[in-house]
């Protein structure tokens, strides 16, 4: 049996015995993350991706649940965003499932895979890029082929200049379902939450203790975009004191918040007990401790 049937085999186990409120934050975290990973809305699966994204290369637990998705997943737009995912996590033990998306039957889940490789040094899929190139695969929207029809409309159309920069924005706080305007303009609609939101991915870096007070704060911010903006920075910054606070955002009415806040709590989880020295392959455990 294949590795990714075996991981199949696991991840459906691990789905039937999980324990949706057990009252420990991280295991109450990934069975939320689990469950939102076959969600049957594609769009929370995308956003399920957006969040494992951020916890990072170092928790294999979480690049295997993506590779699981880029695998299996029936819609090529969430295998995209799977492969797109595994490129921002920088997870060099997944080029064998990205090589593997190469020959994925969809252009754009091959060209993201190509791209995602290359953005590691792997020169797996420069075959697909020159194929881009000449034309001879399809990117998708906002990719290469459109790239000079979308410049000529943006430069007629400011208003759209001012989504790009939002856009950017959320491309640091959401990951990759912010490959769309729509995310940015819906999550950071009013006129100040750009800012908080940039605000908070700053925080992110700052080493001032006063700065995860602050991105704790902001959890209660009327704006869910910089609510999910501060809830992936704690994920960064924050200490175990955070999780508390995070826990109470898996009830947020905005499901991508829900799913950030669930991925930062094993974040943080993991820099507590010390981040990984080497990659294991495993699926995520129902208590979402590796063995």
């Amino acid at each position: 049996m294949s590795r990714v049937c075996i991981a199949a085999v696991l991840f459906s186990v691990s789905l039937l015995t999980a324990d949706v409120n057990s009252g420990d934050p991280v295991r109450d975290s990934w069975t939320f993350l689990r469950k939102a990973a076959v969600d049957k809305n594609p769009e929370h699966r995308r956003e399920a991706l957006s969040a494992l994204s951020s916890i990072g290369r170092y928790d294999d637990t979480a690049v295997s649940l993506v590779e699981h998705i880029m695998a299996t997943d029936k819609d090529p737009v969430v295998r995209q965003t799977a492969a797109a995912a595994l490129g921002i996590m920088k997870a060099e033990q997944a080029a064998p499932a990205l090589e593997t998306a190469l020959d994925d039957p969809s252009d754009e889940v091959a060209f993201q895979a190509a791209l995602s490789l290359g953005n590691m040094g792997n020169k797996s899929g420069e075959g697909v890029l020159k194929g881009a190139l000449a034309g001879d695969v399809k990117t998708g929207p906002n990719m290469v082929t459109s790239a000079i029809r979308d410049a000529k409309h943006k430069l007629r159309h400011p208003q759209i200049l001012m989504w790009m920069g939002a856009q950017d924005a959320t491309g640091a706080f959401f990951g990759p379902a912010a490959m769309g305007m729509g995310v940015a303009k819906d999550a950071l609609s009013d006129g100040g939450a750009v800012g908080r939101a940039a605000a908070a991915a700053a925080l992110a870096k700052d080493p001032d203790p006063y700065a995860v007070t602050l991105l704790e704060w902001a959890l209660s911010d009327d704006s869910w975009g910089v609510r999910l903006a501060a809830a992936k920075a704690l994920g960064e910054r924050g200490n175990a004191g955070s999780i508390p606070k995070l826990d109470f955002l898996l009830d947020d009415p905005h499901f991508s918040v829900d799913a950030m806040a669930a991925a930062s709590i094993v974040h943080i989880q993991d820099r507590v007990n010390g981040a990984p020295t080497q990659y294991t392959r495993s699926m995520p455990p129902v208590n979402g401790v590796k063995k």
